[in-house]
């Protein structure tokens, strides 16, 4: 099993501290030290659920500090995540920082920080990190003694020493960097030291723990750190835990990966979202995977963690919605996933409007067809009131044939919702109703007959949100919520993947009360 290198030629892109823009949701925090009396900043989202959500740890990158803007934050709106991005030193270019001691320390810090002032599941804590912050990843995976269920590092530096090395061959800054960090002059002994490569990971506390290691297969070509790093920090840990032969990744592999920047063993591996796997390995929970891209972190990488949140929901529970609903992967079937112990009855229908007959099709009308739907949802209930009842309608009133009528959408609308609630399927005071706004749509490369359809969602939804308040419906807003991530979990601009519609399920499952 050969530790092989290579060497870089351009500079990243991942590595940019310029841009400092935070969105409002987002606070900063001063975090105690729990060795001495300083105060380490920190970025902190908390989340509004009623239930512990999971809490991301989210690490700059290495020229980066707590203030450096984090591609992951819409994410953790989207899902109403837990959040906390601490500086743990800052960059990564003076002796507290880079590996020392005092940088797991600070991480730790957080972790308790963000503990103690959101509503995180203890369980469901998450480290993430790319390039500088994949190399803080692997260093918190190996040293860090809280139970973090996942560490997912994008890109990493497993190897200060070889990096090094790398770095004056590329005549980059970050020799001059490891330099600073190591007290003015390179020593091999002392970067060893700070490199996860040369360490073992504390396996009382990481036997449950999953760690991830992704790295574009162009990276070192195209970015700043030889996909070498992660091959070796992989093949370390497995080696370690004596795994078989066909878990490693070979010479031979990690040859061909490198010579041609592809594999023909893609058509072997699920493509990570649209980019194709080169290479996958796992044993025991250490995971690898090669895909087509550069030095990057991929804008779904939340997507990925091993997240549950528990839902003790008991009632029955009737959905009214459309195709984003009725699909296989549609956030009705997720939900339904999420609550193994409720009854859910889906009367969602593709193609479904609020008042207007689409194609031609009278049964696609739901203000048309309203009594009929309920009076088959009130049979499956056996004769029984819903704990709850959900409407998600509106994509398909805002395609571009019902474009000049947004006024007879609201008041088909305001009628619909007046029609459920005068209905035998709800009891006041009793049944709980919850209305789901239509999620966005993309603004580009779309089919003609949505063409524009974003633009009037836009100005139908404070109207639909108005008349829903006003019926006494709790109203949850997906459309604006899900404007910054859409388009990473669509393919035809209108429905989303499993993974974006996984996000609206499980924020209409916080909604439910037993």
């Amino acid at each position: 099993m050969g530790i092989l290198c290579v060497f870089a030629q351009n500079n990243p892109v991942w590595d940019d501290t310029k841009s400092k823009h935070w969105l409002d949701e987002f606070t900063e925090v001063s975090v105690p030290a729990s060795i001495d009396s300083t105060q380490q900043k920190a970025m902190l989202y908390a989340s509004t659920a009623a239930i512990p959500q999971p809490l991301i740890v989210s690490l700059h990158t290495w020229s980066g500090t707590y203030a450096q803007k984090d591609p992951l934050c819409k994410e953790i709106l989207a899902r109403n995540w837990n959040y906390i991005h601490p500086d743990f030193k800052g960059a990564n270019n003076h002796p507290e920082a880079m590996g020392c001691p005092l940088v797991i320390t600070a991480i730790e810090d957080a972790i308790s920080y963000a503990l103690a002032h959101t509503n995180a599941n203890p369980k469901e804590v998450h480290i993430v990190g790319v390039s500088g912050g994949g190399y803080a990843t692997l260093l918190a995976y190996m040293n860090i003694k809280y139970p973090v269920k996942s560490f997912s590092a994008w890109a990493p530096i497993s190897d200060i020493e070889k990096w090094y090395w790398e770095s004056v061959g590329r005549k980059q800054k970050y020799a001059a960097d490891i330099e600073q960090a190591l007290g003015g002059t390179f020593n091999a002994e002392a970067a060893r030291e700070r490199s996860p490569i040369w360490q073992q990971p504390l396996e009382n506390l990481r036997a449950n723990a999953i760690l991830y290691i992704y790295e574009g297969v162009h990276d070192g070509y195209t970015g700043s750190v030889p996909i070498t790093h992660s091959i070796n920090m992989y093949n370390k840990l497995v080696a370690d835990k004596k795994a078989p032969s066909e878990a490693v990744v070979t010479d031979e592999e990690i040859i061909e990966l490198l010579a041609t920047q592809y594999s023909v063993k893609v058509e072997n591996y699920k493509p990570l979202f649209k980019r194709g796997v080169y290479l996958q390995k796992h044993y025991d929970n250490i995971n690898l995977t090669i895909f087509e891209g550069g030095h990057e972190q991929l804008p779904q990488a939340l997507a990925l963690l091993p997240v549950e949140t528990p839902y003790a929901y008991t009632g029955n529970v009737l959905l009214l919605g459309d195709s984003n609903a009725e699909k296989p992967e549609g956030w009705a079937n997720q939900l339904i996933k999420l609550l193994p112990d409720a009854e859910v009855v889906n009367i969602s229908k593709s193609g479904r409007t609020i008042g207007f007959d689409n194609l031609g099709r009278t049964e696609l009308n739901a203000l048309r067809n309203i009594d009929t739907y309920l009076n088959d949802a009130y049979v499956e209930s056996n004769h029984k009131t819903y704990r709850a009842i959900v409407v998600c309608l509106g994509t398909n009133d805002a395609k571009k044939v019902f474009e000049g009528r947004e006024e007879e959408v609201i008041a088909n609308f305001d009628k619909l919702l007046t029609a459920i609630k005068k209905h035998k399927v709800y009891k006041k005071r009793k049944t709980q109703l919850i209305m789901v706004t239509p999620p966005p749509m993309r603004t580009y490369d779309m089919a003609e007959k949505y063409t524009g359809g974003n633009e009037r969602l836009a100005l139908l939804m404070p109207q639909l949100m108005r008349v829903a308040t006003d019926k006494g419906f709790e109203v949850l807003d997906v459309f604006n919520s899900l404007q910054g991530v859409f388009d990473n979990y669509t393919e035809d601009g209108v429905h989303m993947q499993a993974e974006g519609q996984l996000m609206i399920a499980n924020r209409i499952a916080d909604l439910l009360r037993n």
